[in-house]
């Protein structure tokens, strides 16, 4: 770790001054920030059963058992990026709810992208990429978990500041693409973008456009791992309920509501 990265770990400062400037976050409860935990997945959904309001949300400095999709482990290191989860209730159907990690994907990128003017991207469903040299590279995720009451829970974790050697294979950080990144205005801005797509998208909001002009997954040329079968074809579009339409090789369309999705040939342009 470089002497400027130590120099940028230090903990956050109170941003509820930022939010309240940005003005999206609206009457949701101020952000709660907590030293360490296991998990803020599993302190809000503790916070919900306790009938917590709609945005309750806990930013921690580290996770020791952070969780991505499918039981993955991810790495939060102390201060060197922002781990996060909001509880949601939206009045929506079940079926529509796969469309809330793409909805929180636009609001990180639209954050990232102005506090840092770094290009990120969207790769279906969940994941935040840069471009490299050597391909693109993971720099955040985003959790959707519903739970049995139908609200629901979305995690957000971004790489801040990690060296290259604290990072997992594939993965990078917005230091490694951005002089200066500050966390406490990037993370009122995630906040505030979240909160504003959230309710546009509860409004009816068309936000497949958005949502394309930040994908790489579109229009590429894709492999489609789920536990019984593998597809291969081009990501087309998104299905009514956030699903990813794919065209296989023999023009027969799928639609992939769930999956490991390698970028076979990205689109170009």
């Amino acid at each position: 770790m470089s002497e400027d990265t130590a120099d940028a770990r230090r903990p956050l400062r109170d941003i509820g001054e930022d939010l309240s400037r940005d003005g999206r976050w609206g009457s949701w409860p101020m952000p709660i920030l907590v030293r360490t935990t296991p998990s803020t997945m599993a302190e809000v959904a503790d916070l919900a059963s306790a009938g917590a309001p709609e945005g309750t949300t806990v930013i921690a400095e580290e996770q020791t058992a952070g969780r991505g999709r499918i039981g993955r482990e991810w790495q939060s290191l102390p201060y060197a990026g922002l781990w996060l989860t909001t509880l949601l209730r939206p009045a929506a159907e079940p079926s529509s709810l796969g469309w809330l990690p793409l909805v929180t994907g636009i609001a990180v990128a639209h954050a990232v992208r102005a506090q840092t003017d770094i290009d990120v991207g969207l790769k279906w469903p969940n994941d935040i990429v840069i471009s490299t040299s050597d391909g693109l590279a993971k720099a955040g995720g985003i959790l959707s978990e519903r739970l049995a009451d139908g609200s629901v829970l979305v995690g957000i974790g971004i790489n801040v500041s990690q060296a290259p050697d604290e990072l997992p294979p594939g993965g990078t950080s917005l230091a490694q693409h951005a002089r200066v990144v500050e966390r406490e205005p990037l993370v009122a801005a995630v906040l505030g973008e979240f909160a504003d797509s959230y309710r546009r998208w509860l409004a009816g909001a068309d936000l497949e456009g958005p949502y394309r002009e930040m994908s790489v997954t579109i229009g590429s040329e894709v492999r489609v791992e789920t536990p019984g079968a593998t597809l291969e074809g081009v990501a087309t579009g998104l299905g009514p309920h956030g699903e990813l339409l794919v065209t296989d090789r023999s023009g027969a369309s799928h639609v992939v509501s769930a999956g490991d999705v390698l970028l076979v040939r990205p689109a170009i342009g």
